[in-house]
């Protein structure tokens, strides 16, 4: 039987991140005299990237994006193992393994990412994570996807990225696999939307009985 594959995002999907990410970014933003409200920073970054304020905060600023981008990795990374995992992520993770589920990230956090994974003890239930510091194209391009697939022969068909974000959904798309939209308001447009990470459990289950039949 053909197994069931499961990619992950990690900010907002198996981290429940944002309340070091936002208040890390407007830290930086700050030495650099640039004044950003809490909630308007959370919106900018579910909806673009981090990378993508830190880019605009440089043009604004006529610094460079490495400067600002180094400032704020050092704020974060020194709040990581502050990171507490999504509700019911370590349940969801243990329930998909059993069930013979294979897992892998991608995600566009870079040299934190091992730390974080190891603090809480997620590291174990992936076969590779695929991180920034590899050098694909960012998100949507589906380039880290299509590697994860062909490296461990995926099939599309059975192949899931799940994410909290549309980006995360384009990403799926332009890979040509199903996009697993976490959102607990319930919003969004996806392949799948689910509210709480345990649903997970339902696709594998309704993948493997469409294999069977």
């Amino acid at each position: 039987m053909t197994e069931t594959a499961l990619i992950w995002d990690l900010d907002g999907t198996l981290l429940d991140s944002y309340g070091i990410i936002v208040p890390s970014l407007q830290e930086t933003l700050a030495e650099f005299q640039l004044d950003t409200e809490a909630e308007t920073l959370l919106r900018r970054v579910t909806e673009t990237s981090v990378s993508a304020v830190i880019r605009e905060a440089a043009e604004k600023t006529g610094r460079s994006f490495a400067e600002i981008k180094d400032r704020y990795s050092a704020v974060s990374g020194g709040r990581v193992l502050e990171i507490p995992p999504m509700p019911r992520a370590r349940e969801t993770l243990e329930a998909l393994a059993a069930m013979g589920a294979l897992q892998f990230v991608y995600t566009h956090r870079g040299s934190t990412t091992a730390a974080v994974l190891e603090h809480l003890g997620f590291q174990r239930f992936f076969k590779e994570v695929v991180t920034s510091l590899r050098g694909f194209p960012r998100k949507p391009s589906p380039d880290a996807l299509l590697y994860l697939m062909e490296r461990y022969g995926l099939d599309k068909s059975r192949t899931f990225y799940i994410g909290d974000r549309t980006l995360d959904m384009d990403c799926a798309r332009n890979a040509g696999i199903p996009g697993v939209l976490y959102a607990p308001s319930g919003a969004g447009t996806a392949d799948y939307v689910v509210r709480d990470l345990m649903e997970i459990q339902d696709i594998v289950r309704d993948a493997s009985g469409k294999e069977r039949t």
